[in-house]
Formats: structure tokens, C-alpha cells, sequence
């Protein structure tokens, strides 16, 4: 595979992380995951990701875009489930709007692309906007393997919480369908570590606020809903 084969098939990847990490709420959106999904399954990492493709695609096939978004708000939305941070911050100094939202500006700053306030609400180190972010980089120049932003994001950013948050996704007591994406995710991510010459940090250490939210339930159901989309080029 050449480099920009190679990066077509990462932002696919990127691309379909953000928009399963965010409110899903159109057929529209239903159709271009369900279409990723059917895409990458014909080409699965390893032999774990080709099982968890296998029963992604029977999940929809059976449940369709009412099973995927009821799981998609039980564990993201739904205030009466195991709380999930969203976040670096979050993971790293116990709240929102912390160091790692300044970090990841900054380095938005550096390219040609801008979060676009009108449609996306959240903050910039939120995990569907670097997700989205590094698609969007990559997309930008598929020939370029050592992106110095993609680095810059991958190290400073994503690679201080992402494997806490891959384990609270497995671990949701929601999770049917996500703990499949889970286990894609987790792949990736290592495949990206190789290809980024990107060592795993040491165990990350959950911080007390994050021990609270996982145990403790709330009764009230309601969704909540979020507006999300990818960032804008200028």
C-alpha cells in the first residue's frame, strides 16, 4: 500500500471515530458510518479488528440506525449510565477547559483549518474534533506521511488519554456495539504509534473526579443532545 492509499484508509478511520463519538441523529449520518464500516471491514488491521467488523456489520444489519443511536446515548448522552469523559482535559487535570484545550488551539492555530462555532459547541481538545481534525489533515496532502501537525496532535494530545478512553468505552455497561469500535480503536491506535515512531505513555493514572462520575448513577433519562461538526478550512 503507497502513502496515499495509506492515508485515505487512515482518514476513513478518523472520520469514523469522530462521528461515532458524537450525537448521531440522521439517516444521513447512520449511512456514511454504516458505509465506513462496510469500507474498512474488507481490510481489517488484524485479526481482532476483522472479528469486531464482523459484528459491527451483524449489529446493523440487525439493529439498524434505532439500535446504534439508542447505544450511541446510553453511553454518551444518557445521564442515568456510567459518565464517559469526552475530553483531554478531562483526563488528565479532572476537568473541562483545562491545559490540554490550550495545547490542542494552538496547534489548530498552526494550520489552515478552524473549529466552526456555529455547528460544533464543544471544546477543541474534545475527542470527535481531533478526530476530525486529523482526517481533515490528512485529506489535506494524502502523500505526506510525517505531518509534523498530525505528530504534534498524536503526541501532545491524543496519546496522554486516548487509552484510558478506549477502556471506559469497552467497559461501559452499555456497551454492545462500542465495545467492538473499542477494540478497532485500540488497533489503530497502536498502528498509528508504529507509524508515527510515537511511543504509549506509562499507565495513565485516573484522576478522583473520574472515580466519582463511574460510581455514581443518576435516574433521569432524557437525551441530550449536541451539535457537532467537523472542523471548517478557511
Amino acid at each position: 500500500m503507497n502513502n496515499i492509499e495509506l492515508n485515505k484508509a487512515r482518514a476513513v478511520y478518523y472520520g469514523l471515530f469522530s462521528s461515532l463519538f458524537s450525537y448521531i441523529n440522521s439517516e444521513k449520518e447512520f449511512n456514511e458510518i454504516k458505509k465506513s464500516i462496510e469500507l474498512l471491514s474488507q481490510v481489517p488491521i488484524d485479526e481482532n479488528s476483522k472479528i469486531s467488523f464482523e459484528e459491527l456489520n451483524s449489529f446493523l444489519e440487525e439493529k439498524g440506525m434505532t439500535g446504534l443511536i439508542e447505544e450511541n446515548n446510553q453511553i454518551f448522552f444518557s445521564p442515568s449510565t456510567t459518565f464517559i469523559p469526552v475530553t483531554a482535559s478531562f483526563y488528565n487535570e479532572d476537568r473541562d477547559d483545562g491545559h490540554k484545550r490550550v495545547e490542542m488551539t494552538s496547534i489548530v492555530l498552526k494550520s489552515t483549518f478552524r473549529k466552526d462555532n456555529t455547528t460544533f459547541k464543544e471544546a477543541e481538545d474534545h475527542i470527535c474534533f481531533i478526530f476530525s481534525f486529523i482526517q481533515k489533515l490528512l485529506e489535506e496532502d494524502y502523500s505526506k506521511i510525517n505531518n509534523e501537525l498530525i505528530i504534534e496532535t498524536f503526541s501532545v494530545v491524543l496519546n496522554s488519554f486516548i487509552d484510558s478512553f478506549i477502556q471506559d468505552v469497552y467497559n461501559h455497561e452499555e456497551s454492545k456495539f462500542y465495545k467492538n469500535i473499542a477494540i478497532i480503536l485500540k488497533v489503530f491506535i497502536e498502528l498509528e504509534r508504529a507509524l508515527l515512531n510515537i511511543e504509549k505513555p506509562t499507565e495513565h493514572k485516573v484522576r478522583k473526579q473520574h472515580d466519582i462520575f463511574h460510581k455514581k448513577k443518576k435516574g433521569f433519562t432524557k437525551k441530550a443532545k449536541r451539535n457537532f461538526d467537523e472542523v471548517t478550512s478557511l
